[in-house]
C-alpha cells in the first residue's frame, strides 16, 4: 500500500509539471490572442513572463554585433539637436529645411515618426505650415520618393473622428475577407490627426500604434488597423511598400487573424492586426545622421549623400526628455522609432519569424523526447546519471536552438522545456531523498530493535563509524538462556513457536533499552546485551542487575499468557559479569555488527550457564557484586568456581527477585549467608544444622542443599576439605 502510494504520488507530480509544461507552450503561442481580464489570461500573464524574458535574452544573444542595415537610415532628433536649434518642439521651419536636404542628398521614402495635429503658430510673412507642406511638394514632385506622417487610435479616453478622412482612402489595404468577422476594430483620434493643411501636400499617412505585451515590454507591431472594417497599413509596412512599389495583399481569416503576403511569403497577424518583431539590432545596427548635422550640410556634402541616397529614411526623437522611449525585447529603454525601422527591415527582406504552429511543432518534439529520455534514465535510480543527464539534455537543446533554430526564427518555448527537464528531476530527487529519509527512519525503527537506538544515532550521524574496528570499555554483560529450549521446541508448531519466542525476547529486550541497555545479538532462544557502551554509562553494573532482576519479575507474567494459550512455560537462566571488553563493529566491511567481545564477555556466558547447575535464576560474578548498590539489590554467595578453560577461581553470587523465597523471608536469607561462612570457615556441624534447619522449609533450594551436602561430605572424610574445599572446578562449559 505504501509503495503504491508513493509511485501514485511521484506519477501525479510528473503528470502535472509535464501537462503543465505541454500547456504552456500551447498557449503562451497565442498568449496575446487571449483577453488578459480574463482569468485563463491572468494564468498565461504569469506563465509567459520567465519565457518570454528567457527568449528575449536568447534572441539578443544571437544579434549579430556586425549587421549594419544598407536600406535604412534615422534622422534622429536627439540632444545634440536640440540644444542647437534651441526650441522644442522642433520648428516647422525646422522640418522644412530637412525635407528639403533630404531632397538634394535623393532620399527615396522618408516617415516621419513625428506628428503635426495642430497649426503652427504664425510669426512672420509666412506660415511654417506652408513652408513644410511646400516641402513635402517639392520632395514628392518627381513621384519617385514618397514622404508619410502619422497618427495614432484613440485610448478610449479621446473623442474618435466620426468618419474617416479623404486622404484615407487612398491608403487601404488590398484586402480580402473569408466573412464578415473583422479584426479588432480601432478608431482614429481626432487628436494626433496632422493637420489638413499637410494633408494637401499629397504626403502619405500611416499610423504608429504599438502595444504592450502583458508584461510591459513591447514584441508585438501593429502592422495593420481595423477602422470601419477597411484595413490600414501601420509606418513600417508603408516603409515596404513606397520603397519597393509593391502593394501587400492582406488576407483575413475566419478567425479574425489575418497573413500578409511578401514575395509568396506570408506573415501571420493576429487579430488585432499584430505580429512579432523579430529585431536585427537597434542604434548599432542602423545608420543615423543628427537633425542638426543634417541641415547644417553642405549640399555637396559627399559622405552625407551616400549616407542618405535612395534610402528609407526615418525621422524619429531620441532625446531623453522626449518621451518615446520603450521597453523591448533588446533594450529597456529603447526609441519607438527603431520599432518601425526594425519592422521595415523584415519586411524587406522577410524576416519574419517561422510560423506559430511549427515552433510549436519543435517545441512538443523537444519536449517529448527529452521527458521521455529523462524519464526512461530515471528508470534506473542513479542520481549522479540523473543529474548529468538533465544536463547535457538542456545544453543540446539550448545548442540546436541557438545554432539552427533561433537564427530561422523559429519561437521555441525553451523555457517551459527546461521548466519540465529540471522539474521533473528534482520531483523525482525530492521524492528520493524523501524516501531515503523514510527508509532511514525505517532502518532506525527496524535496527533499534537489534541494536540500541544510540548505537543507531551514531551511525546515522557519523558513517565513519560503519567500519570494522573496536575499542577497549568497561561493561557489564549479560546472556540469558531458556531452558530445556528444545523439549519446548517440540510442543509447538513453527508459527507458535515464533509467537512465543516472539513475545519472550520482544519484552526481554525492552527492558535491556529501558535501563540503558544495548543489545548484543539474539542466538537461537539466548539474548546477549551490555551496559556502559557504546555511551559510557555510571554504574552500568547496578544498571544491568536491575533489568536482569526486571526480566526475572516479568517472566511470570508472560507464562500466564503462555498458559493461557495452552503452551509450555519458559524457564530461563541469567548470567552477568563485569569487566573490560573490545566493542566495536566486528566483521567485514560488507558485514559486520557492534558487538563486545573478550573474556570477561565469556565468563559471563559461563555464568549463565551455571544457573542450572546451582539452581539460580540470576548468576553473577565477584566482579559486578563488588558494583552494587547492596542497600537496593540483594544478593547471597552461591560458589567459588573455576570455569573451563580457567584456572583462577571466581566467587559467584546469586541475585534475588522479587519473586524469589528468600526475598519474602530475609531471616532465612540471613541464615544461608551464616551457614556458607561458617563453611568456607570449615565449620562444617554448624553450617550443616543451619542449612538443615532451612530445608525443612525450603526443601527445594538446591544451594541450601548443595552447601549441606559438601558440609556432610566433609565431616565424613575431613581430608578432603584440607584444600580449596570451597573452589568447584568445572569440567564443561
Amino acid at each position: 500500500m505504501v509503495k503504491f502510494f508513493t509511485r501514485f504520488v511521484r506519477t501525479l507530480g510528473l503528470f502535472f509539471i509535464i501537462s503543465f509544461s505541454f500547456f504552456s507552450v500551447f498557449t503562451n503561442s497565442f498568449i496575446n490572442d487571449v483577453d488578459n481580464n480574463t482569468i485563463l489570461g491572468k494564468v498565461l500573464e504569469y506563465t509567459s513572463f520567465l519565457e518570454n524574458r528567457f527568449y528575449d535574452l536568447r534572441m539578443k544573444a544571437s544579434l549579430d554585433p556586425k549587421f549594419k542595415s544598407k536600406e535604412i537610415i534615422l534622422v534622429k532628433i536627439d540632444d545634440y539637436s536640440l540644444q542647437n536649434i534651441g526650441t522644442w518642439p522642433i520648428p516647422r521651419t525646422v522640418h522644412a529645411q530637412m525635407i528639403d536636404k533630404l531632397k538634394t542628398f535623393g532620399a527615396k521614402v522618408v516617415l516621419l515618426d513625428v506628428m503635426f495635429p495642430e497649426k503652427a503658430p504664425v510669426c512672420g510673412p509666412s506660415s511654417p505650415d506652408t513652408e513644410l507642406a511646400t516641402a513635402f511638394k517639392n520632395f514628392q514632385a518627381d513621384g519617385n520618393s514618397k514622404a508619410f506622417l502619422s497618427y495614432t487610435f484613440d485610448n478610449g479616453f479621446e473623442e474618435p473622428m466620426s468618419e474617416l478622412p479623404p486622404v484615407m482612402y487612398d491608403y487601404i489595404l488590398d484586402s480580402k475577407q473569408s466573412s464578415n468577422i473583422g479584426m479588432i476594430p480601432k478608431h482614429i483620434s481626432r487628436l494626433n490627426f496632422p493637420i489638413q493643411e499637410l494633408l494637401d501636400s499629397g504626403v502619405g499617412v500611416s499610423h504608429i500604434a504599438m502595444v504592450e505585451d502583458l508584461d510591459g515590454i513591447f514584441r508585438q507591431y501593429q502592422l495593420v488597423a481595423n477602422v470601419d472594417t477597411l484595413y490600414f497599413g501601420s509606418l513600417g509596412l508603408s516603409a515596404y511598400e513606397s520603397y519597393t512599389k509593391k502593394p501587400v495583399q492582406l488576407n483575413i481569416k475566419s478567425d479574425a487573424t489575418g497573413e500578409i503576403v511578401i514575395n509568396e511569403k506570408t506573415l501571420g497577424i493576429n487579430s488585432r492586426g499584430e505580429t512579432k518583431v523579430r529585431f536585427v539590432g537597434g542604434t548599432e545596427q542602423f545608420d543615423d545622421i543628427s537633425l542638426f548635422d543634417l541641415i547644417s550640410a553642405k549640399d555637396n556634402d559627399e559622405k552625407v549623400k551616400a549616407l542618405i541616397k535612395d534610402k528609407i529614411v526615418f525621422v524619429g526623437s531620441i532625446a531623453t526628455g522626449a518621451h518615446d522611449l520603450r521597453p523591448t525585447a533588446l533594450d529597456a529603454k529603447m526609441p519607438g522609432v527603431y520599432v518601425h525601422m526594425n519592422v521595415a527591415h523584415m519586411l524587406l527582406h522577410q524576416h519574419f519569424f517561422q510560423s506559430i504552429n511549427d515552433s510549436i511543432k519543435y517545441s512538443v518534439i523537444f519536449l517529448l523526447v527529452g521527458i521521455t529520455l529523462l524519464l526512461i534514465i530515471q528508470h534506473f535510480s542513479n542520481a549522479t546519471l540523473d543529474l548529468f543527464s538533465t544536463i547535457f539534455f538542456i545544453a543540446i537543446t539550448y545548442y540546436a536552438d541557438t545554432k539552427y533554430f533561433l537564427p530561422s526564427g523559429y519561437e521555441l518555448k525553451l523555457f517551459y522545456c527546461y521548466f519540465c527537464y529540471i522539474g521533473c528531476y528534482s520531483w523525482s530527487t525530492f521524492l528520493n531523498f524523501s524516501e531515503a529519509n523514510k527508509e532511514k527512519k525505517q532502518i532506525k525503527g527496524t535496527f533499534a530493535r537489534y541494536v540500541a537506538p544510540t548505537i543507531v544515532d551514531e551511525m546515522l550521524k557519523d558513517p565513519d563509524k560503519l567500519k570494522v574496528g573496536g575499542q577497549k570499555m568497561d561493561i557489564t554483560c549479560l546472556f540469558s538462556d531458556v531452558r530445556d529450549f528444545t523439549s519446548i521446541s517440540e510442543q509447538l508448531t513453527a508459527t507458535e513457536l515464533a509467537q512465543s519466542l516472539n513475545r519472550y525476547m520482544g519484552a526481554m529486550t525492552d527492558i535491556v533499552f529501558d535501563t540503558q541497555g544495548t543489545l548484543d545479538k539474539y542466538i537461537g532462544d539466548a539474548i546477549v546485551a551490555f551496559w556502559g557502551a557504546p555511551l559510557p554509562l555510571e554504574n552500568h553494573a547496578q544498571h544491568a542487575v536491575e533489568g536482569a532482576i526486571k526480566m526475572m519479575e516479568l517472566l511470570p507474567s508472560i507464562n500466564a499468557e503462555f498458559k493461557s494459550q495452552g503452551r509450555p512455560e519458559f524457564k530461563i537462566g541469567i548470567g552477568l559479569n563485569s569487566g573490560e571488553c573490545s566493542l566495536g563493529n566486528m566483521g567485514s566491511d560488507r558485514i559486520f555488527s557492534y558487538t563486545a567481545l573478550g573474556d570477561n564477555m565469556n565468563l559471563g556466558a559461563r555464568l549463565e550457564s551455571l544457573c542450572k547447575h546451582y539452581g539460580v535464576h540470576i548468576n553473577i560474578s565477584e566482579y559486578t557484586y563488588a558494583r552494587l548498590d547492596h542497600t537496593k539489590i540483594k544478593t547471597r554467595p552461591i560458589d567459588k568456581v573455576k570455569v573451563k578453560g580457567k584456572t583462577t577461581p571466581v566467587m559467584i553470587y546469586e541475585v534475588l527477585h522479587g519473586e524469589h523465597p528468600f526475598m519474602k523471608d530475609l531471616a532465612a536469607l540471613e541464615q544461608y549467608k551464616n551457614a556458607y561462612e561458617l563453611f568456607v570457615a570449615k565449620r562444617f556441624q554448624e553450617a550443616n544444622d543451619i542449612l538443615a534447619e532451612l530445608l525443612v522449609k525450603y526443601n527445594d533450594d538446591k544451594p541450601c542443599r548443595r552447601v549441606q551436602t559438601l558440609c556432610q561430605k566433609y565431616l565424613e572424610n575431613p581430608a578432603l576439605a584440607e584444600t580449596d574445599h570451597d573452589v568447584t572446578t568445572m569440567t564443561e562449559k
